[in-house]
């Protein structure tokens, strides 16, 4: 009875089969295409759209979990150290982004793997890019003075407008991020209060220099503006627009052929999209060294060529973008095989130390981003500010959390 204890906590009696939970949907794809390639584990996928949510309190854990958030502080609590991958050298460490990598960090020990990400980009008319002084990024204050000189005034209104600050709830996200906002985990949120009124002041200070006031830029989002975004940079109405790389490189390459694009940025940092997807191992799945099987052969350059090629064969390419729905953590497999697949990557990808990884945010933050975050950075940069938006911004938290308490 002993010797059996033993050898089941030596892992000699784990089951072959690992239960893979994600918010992920092409990992079902990934998960297929491994238990073909070899016969001793198996992977079945179970798909949880609020995975991050769910998983502290799940009484059976799965073996393998993937999928966004999952370094808040309930869930990081389910997930052993993967260090031993690294000290086999079966996984390169070096080969990671340090930023995304130093994120799956918990007080030295690596207990998530960073898988894919997204960033947000500014797109324009090919025509434009000789003007461009960078060849990677575009800044903050750049596109303000370049979509400045393209505003074409009307008699009563703008009929042309180079850009607006605040046509996307999601661009003005990303530009607070670079602002100092500083959002991050809390009970449930917090934020830099300084860097918040800063970020607020610079927006409301850039659409009046830009666009005469935050009143006219919603004038002329509300007449013309009703296309996506790079339509209207097509039809030559606005001169650039916002997108997240998911969304951009999900376009026909006939469509972008017209277009070209810039990293946003300022002073030199682009900001990684907070939805960044991570891998974990947790402590008490069942089928451990199946789910450590699939992370060894997941994270090769090899695999990830297979992963895009099956993409472009069978037209997926058209609805996700890249590897897990965005780009690979591994630096190479960006650098060396994206631009073979999306051809006006070539020469674009930022280096490692441009990126700028997000602060850990809570397990709700899609629906606290979605309800309180954006609804409020549109009405504070507004045509009539707030006149104490930490407070304001503290009051929609605390009637939301109540909210929750009561459904």
């Amino acid at each position: 009875m002993a010797l059996c204890a033993s050898l089941a906590s030596c892992g000699l009696f784990e089951p072959p089969v690992a239960e893979l939970r994600t918010d992920v949907p092409q990992m079902a794809l990934y998960a297929a295409a491994f238990n073909v390639s070899q016969g001793r584990y198996r992977i079945n996928v179970a798909y949880d759209e609020s995975l991050a949510e769910a998983l502290p309190s799940m009484e059976e854990k799965p073996a393998l979990v993937i999928g966004r958030y999952l370094k808040n502080s309930q869930s990081r609590s389910s997930f052993q150290a993967l260090d031993q991958l690294f000290s086999e050298l079966v996984i390169n460490p070096s080969s990671f982004y340090p930023g995304l990598l130093e994120l799956g960090n918990v007080e030295g020990r690596q207990l998530l793997l960073p898988v894919s990400f997204n960033l947000p980009l500014v797109v324009f008319d090919k025509k434009l890019e000789s003007a461009m002084s960078d060849g990677f990024v575009l800044d903050l204050a750049a596109l303000e003075e370049k979509g400045a000189a393209l505003n074409v005034p009307g008699k009563t209104s703008f009929t042309n407008m180079g850009f607006g600050p605040r046509w996307s709830p999601d661009f003005l996200y990303s530009a607070m991020e670079l602002l100092g906002a500083g959002f991050k985990e809390g009970a449930p949120l917090k934020w830099s209060r300084s860097g918040l009124e800063e970020g607020l002041s610079y927006i409301r200070a850039w659409s009046e220099r830009a666009n005469g006031s935050a009143l006219k830029e919603d004038e002329f989002q509300f007449k013309y503006l009703y296309l996506p975004g790079y339509k209207s940079v097509e039809e030559g109405r606005i001169g650039y627009a916002s997108m997240d790389s998911a969304d951009y490189f999900v376009v026909s390459e006939e469509r972008r052929a017209s277009l070209s694009f810039r990293w946003l940025s300022k002073d030199g940092s682009v900001p990684v999209g907070e939805d960044i997807v991570y891998a974990g191992i947790c402590r008490k799945g069942k089928g451990r060294q199946a789910a450590e099987a699939f992370l060894k052969w997941f994270y090769t350059e090899e695999t990830q060529r297979a992963v895009l090629d099956e993409a472009r064969r069978y037209r997926s390419m058209e609805s996700s973008f890249g590897v897990a729905g965005g780009f690979s953590a591994i630096r190479s497999v960006n650098e060396k095989l994206f631009p073979l697949y999306y051809p006006s990557l070539l020469g674009k990808m930022p280096p490692a130390h441009y990126l700028k990884a997000p602060n850990v945010l809570p397990a709700t933050w899609p629906d606290i981003k979605r309800s309180i975050v954006l609804p409020f950075l549109l009405e504070a940069t507004g045509p009539s500010p707030l006149p104490d938006p930490n407070a304001d911004l503290e009051a929609r938290v605390q009637a939301w959390l109540k909210r929750r308490s009561t459904n």
